[in-house]
């Protein structure tokens, strides 16, 4: 949805730019998920889900982020694992781009989510953690947060998107491409939720952390 609200500048979505890597629309150069045009910086925005500490970005970047409650953010994953297993692959890039390499995640899914909680590799069940430091240690992923130009928490979007239209000096809408499922598609029995919460112990011991240093709360 943050990606979506730049694309819609130039009147760009989810369904156009598909996986292509470097667009040019208006007066608009828009980058994503490629680390040589992101370290190259000739763009207005980049987008990527590759590791901060594994990027070489120019000065003067602005770099910010959006974070969410590491519990929920796993759910999600578990119910668009399974909504990305029951598409149909026919005309599953209809409504997921990026259907073919997600296809090869589901099979963490196992037949239950405490299956899934075992099977997920460490860097994507602590995702946020290891997005900021390469082996997972709370320290070292905290001092590189902390190099950013703001942080965003999910649960408060749409005053993310409020503040970034201020700091940036645009204006930018909510726009809210990614729909599947629901939230009452799944609900984990209070096992399951307790495992969970003990695999993410590190993880929340950052996200917690870093909360009172948000943007816009």
């Amino acid at each position: 949805s943050i990606n979506s609200a730049f694309w819609a500048l130039s009147g760009l979505n989810l369904k156009r730019v598909k996986r292509k890597a470097l667009l040019i629309k208006g007066k608009y150069i828009y980058v994503r998920n490629n680390e040589h045009l992101i370290e190259e910086g000739h763009y207005f925005y980049a987008n990527s889900h590759i590791p901060y500490w594994n990027l070489n970005l120019p000065k003067n970047t602005f770099v910010f982020c959006m974070l969410r409650d590491p519990y929920k953010r796993l759910l999600s994953l578990y119910r668009y694992l399974n909504w990305v297993k029951k598409l149909d692959p026919v005309t599953a890039y209809k409504v997921e781009p990026y259907y073919k390499s997600v296809l090869k995640q589901t099979v963490w899914l196992g037949n239950s989510f405490s299956e899934f909680l075992n099977n997920l590799p460490q860097k994507h069940l602590q995702n946020q953690l290891y997005f900021f430091s390469k082996s997972g240690n709370v320290k070292e992923a905290l001092e590189n947060i902390n190099e950013l130009n703001a942080i965003y928490n999910q649960e408060r979007f749409d005053v993310a998107i409020n503040d970034l239209s201020k700091v940036l000096g645009m204006s930018l809408s909510v726009k809210r491409e990614r729909v599947f499922g629901s939230k009452e598609d799944f609900i984990p029995s209070k096992e399951e939720e307790q495992m969970a919460l003990e695999k993410l112990s590190r993880e929340y011991k950052f996200y917690n952390s870093v909360l009172s240093k948000c943007s816009a709360l």
